[in-house]
């Protein structure tokens, strides 16, 4: 689908060089056509070298500007999608409803896309030897460090987490090598965020990164960045779509640990359920 490679072109647009964003802005203008081109036609229409061409292809993700080519011919394969359409206003509840809905599907299907088995078999490692995780973020990735450490409690390994910056800071003091974190940033360049980054990073904690910018400064600093790919539209923010992306990841990465600790996991899982159920009204 089209959103797949747009999506992933924006992740690493801002840190890009101007050659490279004037390849960038080519293909996202012109991606049913551009299937077409050879890497000379690329290098005529965007005007910088084919060795250009080729480097840009390999910071973006592919081994080649041919394996780039492939991508680019499945998507025109796929024909168009409606998953981001822009709301109108004589959009009734149900097609709002709707264009809100495929929005999230596009970006969910987006990110399974772009996450490889690869980088999770290096997050599953960091986890299942870490003695206690640690879950960081600011804002809305706050909301979702939450959600994070709200399910992990329900696993034998030693979590923290806090809503405030001051405490998060604290907390990043406190791990050491033999754990881990994760941290979650949309932009991954937010400077409070790139802080508590710091801190980990001193203290030698292997960090997990969560970020919608493959080319942004937690991507790049963290041992694994897993990547969520959203897009924009009117009236609503892309860090919206990405939100449940990383929700998603979060539910799946947890499901990944459970089941490798299954064993470990019973009693644990038991005993809060039993604490849940004695807390209800009969």
């Amino acid at each position: 689908m089209a959103r797949t490679l747009i999506g992933r072109i924006k992740s690493y647009y801002d840190n890009l060089s101007k050659s490279d964003q004037a390849i960038s802005d080519y293909l996202i203008a012109n991606i049913d056509s551009a299937a077409m081109l050879s890497i000379q036609d690329f290098s005529k229409a965007t005007h910088v070298s084919t060795a250009t061409i080729s480097r840009f292809s390999k910071k973006i993700g592919f081994n080649s500007f041919q394996e780039l080519k492939l991508a680019i011919h499945a998507t025109d394969a796929g024909g168009t999608d409606e998953f981001f359409s822009e709301l109108s206003p004589t959009d009734n509840y149900k097609e709002i409803l709707t264009k809100n809905f495929n929005g999230n599907i596009s970006s969910l299907s987006s990110t399974l896309n772009l996450v490889t088995e690869h980088q999770l078999n290096q997050t599953m490692e960091l986890l299942l030897n870490a003695e206690t995780c640690g879950f960081f973020g600011l804002g809305g990735s706050n909301a979702v460090a939450l959600i994070a450490y709200h399910k992990f409690l329900r696993m034998p390994l030693n979590t923290v987490y806090h809503q405030d910056f001051h405490f998060q800071q604290m907390q990043a003091a406190k791990l050491t090598s033999k754990d881990c974190a994760f941290v979650i940033s949309h932009t991954g360049k937010n400077k409070d965020t790139m802080h508590l980054l710091e801190i980990l990073k001193e203290r030698g904690v292997p960090v997990i990164a969560i970020t919608s910018f493959a080319s942004s400064p937690l991507a790049k600093a963290a041992d694994v960045a897993l990547i969520s790919i959203s897009e924009e539209i009117s009236f609503r923010p892309e860090a919206v779509a990405s939100t449940v992306s990383q929700i998603s990841l979060l539910d799946a990465l947890f499901m990944m640990y459970g089941m490798r600790m299954k064993d470990d996991s019973k009693n644990t899982i038991s005993n809060i359920r039993q604490v849940i159920r004695d807390s209800r009204l009969s």
